[in-house]
């Protein structure tokens, strides 16, 4: 990952507010624009959004990983593992910031290790190697290490946090576990529809669980963390950044599966992404409805549906796999004109976002995306996870800018 990326969330995470392209920073007090926050704080509301993207993130790296590994691509798994969880520009070291820079160096640091410890990543590796070798007591033993991970952190984490109840916690570690696992058995038995409906479970079981951590770190350090992690509106925010970084992920999976010749993988993908119902489009706009009004939510829906959008990088990853460069171009340009239409779209339905600030933010969306799919392409997987990650966390920005325009247009409805 870029370095710039990991100071924004470190920034985040730490004492200050994530840049925004547009809008005004997020009141201290819900719904209130006007009054401005403590400049020594973190907000609760970036932090719960913060730690909503690096623990969904986890999974989806983790998915990634899993499925190269599966496919035998080493090469993709190799990058993914590393994006997952190197020694730095990583996943976890992210996590491990956000943590110290809450909790201080001591604990940062034994976190780091029970994270990275054996029970944990390297147990799902070797629960993905036990089953791609059909070794049944090697992924049993591979569960029993998981699960045995699962107490110990949740009596590590109780023993930091007085708000964080060992056996909740555990409990929560072992829902992650049997999601993710799920995911990877629907990954060897090359079943792609459950792949994706056992992933998007398994990612927002951890948005829940970045809710519960925010929470009670709030509460334990109410010197340094300013508002409400539940909130509406950090409820919003942190519904967004998961929806919109999701989409992302899925797009990328559905271009990737696409270019390695994967019709079905690219069928499920792209249904998880886009379907009718029970889909992150559908969920995106069942979130902008529940706020801007059914009238809204339906134009939405069209709008984001629309031929310049989702189906324009599917025409830009077909013609990118057949080597053609003026249908490749079209597609470009086909994107860029939607960008300008949702920022001229969104303006109008509220004066809270510039038409031009939110044309630039689809554009970054674009290009941040286009790349992704050229390295997909070009089969290089060490540049396809850092410029995977790279879009991922663009859409972080653009949830902020989304969620502050909102919260300023609605305050009534985000008022606790």
């Amino acid at each position: 990952m870029r370095k710039g990326s990991l100071k924004l969330v470190v920034a985040l995470l730490a004492f200050a507010m994530l840049a925004m392209a547009c809008g005004t920073e997020e009141a201290g007090t819900v719904g209130d624009p006007s009054s401005a926050p403590s400049a020594d704080k973190v907000q609760a509301v970036d932090l719960r959004s913060g730690l909503t993207g690096l623990l969904t993130e986890h999974v989806y790296l983790a998915a990634l990983a899993t499925g190269s590994a599966l496919r035998g691509d080493e090469a993709g798994f190799n990058a993914y593992a590393t994006a997952l969880n190197g020694p730095s520009d990583s996943n976890t070291s992210e996590l491990v910031d956000a943590i110290t820079s809450i909790y201080g160096d001591e604990t940062g640091a034994a976190f780091d290790g029970l994270w990275r410890s054996e029970g944990h990543i390297p147990a799902f590796v070797a629960y993905t190697q036990a089953v791609a070798k059909n070794d049944t007591a090697g992924a049993t033993k591979a569960v029993y290490d998981l699960l045995a991970y699962a107490k110990t952190f949740g009596e590590t984490m109780a023993t930091v946090n007085e708000n964080l109840p060992a056996a909740a916690v555990e409990e929560g570690v072992k829902h992650h576990i049997t999601t993710l696992k799920t995911v990877v058995d629907a990954q060897k038995a090359k079943n792609p529809t459950l792949v994706y409906s056992s992933l998007r479970l398994a990612y927002k079981h951890m948005a829940e669980f970045a809710t519960t951590l925010t929470d009670a770190t709030a509460q334990k350090f109410p010197e340094k963390i300013e508002g409400s992690a539940t909130s509406k509106a950090a409820g919003v925010q942190a519904t967004l950044t998961s929806l919109l970084r999701e989409h992302v992920f899925l797009a990328s999976s559905a271009t990737g599966a696409a270019l390695r010749g994967d019709t079905a993988s690219f069928g499920a993908a792209a249904t998880a992404l886009n379907g009718p119902t029970n889909s992150n489009t559908a969920s995106i706009v069942g979130a902008i409805g529940s706020i801007y009004g059914g009238a809204v939510g339906k134009a939405f829906d069209g709008l984001w549906r629309s031929e310049g959008h989702i189906p324009a990088f599917v025409a830009y990853t077909q013609a990118v796999a057949e080597g053609d460069t003026m249908g490749a171009e079209k597609a470009v340009n086909d994107i860029l004109a939607y960008a300008a239409t949702f920022g001229e779209t969104m303006n109008s339905v509220n004066e809270n976002l510039p038409a031009d600030a939110v044309t630039s933010a689809i554009e970054m969306h674009a290009t941040t995306l286009k790349a992704v799919v050229d390295d997909q392409k070009a089969e290089d997987r060490t540049k396809e996870a850092t410029d995977l990650r790279a879009a991922v966390h663009h859409m972080s920005e653009t949830t902020k800018v989304l969620a502050t325009a909102t919260v300023a247009k609605f305050p009534d409805k985000f008022t606790d």
